[in-house]
């Protein structure tokens, strides 16, 4: 071309721009250079460019101090307003006194040779979770590095990432990672040709996932058989059957040839033991016949599922004079006792359901049975023949007998329990007071005392003053379902009545300052009621008539004496409920058979159903229920019309 032509066609060029818009000028001008900046954070340089698509800062050169001595650094988190995402290809390549590196959770990737030849940079390094690539040869020659493991984004290992980084032994692979193209050059991680010594490769994943990644096709040309030829470690699985026991730790992860409590996979230090009510740990074992127990120094080298061998506690029972029958999970057992004369020993599982039965062929000439000599749960008839109780710990029960000329009742002769709190009782049969005789038990949590008195045996209670708590009075006796005969007087302190079945009677008091006026107009009505109806309702003064009438058209089953009484009968009625805390009340009962009033009286207080009697402050593992302390018939209907509301809502 002529040099006139070109000169003409460079003229018509820059005319035709003079006649572009500004706008488009600038645009054009900014599209073709990204804004860059420097920063100094805590007396380092660092040069970045800010990416523009998404308003973040990529690190393109690092400066270390000027004393040239070793240092330590924390990369930014931000340059102003741009949040540092990225460190740039050779960003820190060259810095041989960066001693210790601390990445920012915001780092996603790390570029080509970004840490290349950073010769003091100790210990381990823990890449965050953010980054998903890292860079070829970006630790190359970090030949002080011992130690790094690889967040789960990334999916491949890119060639010379760890070439030459010659003290590096321990390398944790992610379980997403699908391609590994380093060939590892002078770097002993898992070398295990060269020294056994030379730490390994960890791969959070299972065999199958490793041996894909091992085998690896499009890798064959640079690094196929790389790991075959490192102690390549994948996960393994050991799961831990309770066998009907729990254990904190049913599944836990094991690296290849490493043992349960020594391996970087989990933080074990001893394998725990299960636990199984009423039974005895003895062991993990590889086989559900128990035939191999499993040794913890063994190391693991496939997926394995060990089984957890029990042997029941076993509790002695002795009796003598009567026979034992057991049974458990629903299943009779066949237990041979040690025989001594008139006593019988087994050795029953703890848990398990003992039934007691008086052998009659023992009963001595001239005697007859009078009851069991042992201590029972709540509400057993010592007087029974037979008894059932659950087995808990070691129990001796033995039949008392009685002379059979001096007594008091034909051997045949039913007796019923009375329950009798707040009182004292005198018991008659026929002429002859035979209180002396009878088998009392006491309730050390309620304060209740059962007799076990002989059917058609006339019984009189009478009030105990000196159980009566402090600014209260005696109001009247609570006889639950059973009734008085008629013209007895429930305000009397002493109340007489035949046996005829099992009765429970408790004192009710009242405020020493609530006055007694006597019946009302409630106690007229229900008086002439009574009249009416044949007797069919007892004419007692007018707050027990007005309660007992309240108690009936409410659906009460029964008025409870005390407050342990109360929250059962309403637990019951609500199906018996499980209370939110598991805390037990320190003045109830803690054995097996008292875990009932435990979550009766927890549910009952959690639901505010009774008053909370304890001190403002108290600690919750202090709160006491105080389940002798009695209750007035309204606080009974308070109670269980609150309990009725709950039920319904």
């Amino acid at each position: 071309m002529r040099p006139k032509r070109l000169i003409s066609l460079l003229v018509a060029v820059c005319m035709m721009i003079t006649m572009l818009p500004l706008s488009a000028v600038t645009a054009f001008a900014a599209d073709t250079a990204a804004p860059t900046g420097t920063a100094i954070v805590n007396g380092c340089e660092y040069d970045y460019k800010i990416n523009t698509a998404d308003g973040t800062a990529t690190i393109t050169k690092f400066r270390a101090p000027d004393d040239h001595g070793s240092y330590d650094i924390t990369i930014p988190t931000a340059f102003g307003r741009f949040p540092v995402t990225d460190i740039g290809d050779y960003a820190f390549s060259g810095c041989h006194s960066l001693t210790t590196l601390s990445l920012g959770e915001n780092i996603k990737t790390i570029g080509s040779y970004a840490f290349y030849d950073c010769t003091q940079i100790t210990g381990s390094v823990t890449i965050p979770q953010s980054v998903t690539s890292i860079g070829p040869c970006a630790f190359a020659y970090c030949t002080s590095l011992k130690n790094i493991t690889i967040p789960e984004k990334v999916k491949t290992i890119e060639p010379y990432t760890f070439g030459w980084c010659t003290s590096l032994k321990y390398i944790t692979l992610p379980a997403g990672l699908t391609s590994f193209k380093d060939r590892l050059v002078s770097c002993p991680a898992g070398f295990t040709k060269q020294s056994p010594k030379n730490g390994a490769i960890y791969y959070n994943n299972d065999k199958t996932a490793a041996e894909r990644l091992r085998d690896n096709p499009d890798d064959q040309s640079e690094s196929y058989h790389i790991l075959a030829n490192r102690n390549f470690l994948y996960l393994c699985k050991v799961t831990f059957d309770a066998r009907g026991g729990k254990t904190d730790y049913p599944e836990v992860p094991v690296y290849k040839t490493e043992k349960i409590t020594d391996t970087k996979a989990n933080d074990l230090t001893a394998i725990p033991n299960p636990t199984r009510t009423g039974y005895n740990f003895t062991g993990w074992y590889t086989d559900t016949d128990y035939k191999q127990l499993f040794n913890a120094d063994e190391t693991i080298t496939k997926d394995i599922t060990l089984y957890a061998r029990w042997e029941p506690v076993y509790h002695p029972l002795t009796v003598t004079g009567g026979t034992a029958t057991v049974e458990k999970d629903g299943q009779s057992l066949n237990i041979d006792p040690v025989v001594t004369g008139n006593k019988k020993t087994y050795d029953v599982p703890e848990g398990a359901k003992v039934t007691v039965k008086l052998d009659k062929n023992t009963v001595p000439e001239g005697k007859v049975f009078d009851g069991w000599s042992t201590s029972l749960p709540t509400g057993q008839d010592y007087k029974a023949e037979s008894i059932t109780f659950p087995m808990s710990s070691g129990v001796d029960i033995a039949a008392q007998y009685r002379d059979a000329a001096a007594d008091h009742t034909p051997d045949t002769a039913v007796c019923h329990p009375l329950t009798v709190t707040g009182g004292t009782v005198t018991v008659k049969n026929g002429d002859k007071d035979v209180t002396d005789t009878l088998t009392v038990t006491t309730d050390e949590t309620t304060g209740k005392k059962t007799y076990s008195v002989p059917d058609g045996a006339t019984v009189t209670v009478t009030l105990d003053k000196t159980l009566i708590p402090e600014g209260m009075v005696f109001d009247i006796w609570s006889t639950g379902k059973f009734s008085l005969p008629l013209g007895q007087d429930y305000k009397a302190e002493s109340i007489t009545f035949p046996m005829s079945s099992g009765v429970d009677i408790a004192a009710q008091y009242r405020d020493a300052t609530i006055e007694d006026d006597g019946p009302g107009v409630l106690g007229t009505v229900a008086i002439i009621g009574t009249a009416a109806v044949g007797g069919a309702v007892l004419g007692y003064q007018a707050y027990s008539l007005g309660a007992e009438f309240a108690g009936k058209l409410m659906a009460l089953p029964y008025f409870p004496s005390n407050r342990s009484a109360l929250a059962m009968m309403l637990w019951e009625d609500a199906g018996k409920p499980m209370p939110e805390s598991e805390l037990l009340y320190p003045d109830v009962g803690q054995e097996e058979q008292d875990m009932d009033l435990q979550h009766a009286a927890r549910w009952a207080m959690e639901n505010e159903l009774i008053p909370d009697l304890n001190d403002e402050g108290t600690a919750p593992e202090e709160m006491k229920f105080f389940p002798a302390n009695p209750v007035s018939k309204l606080d009974v209907l308070n109670a269980w019309q609150k309990a009725q509301e709950l039920k319904n809502n």
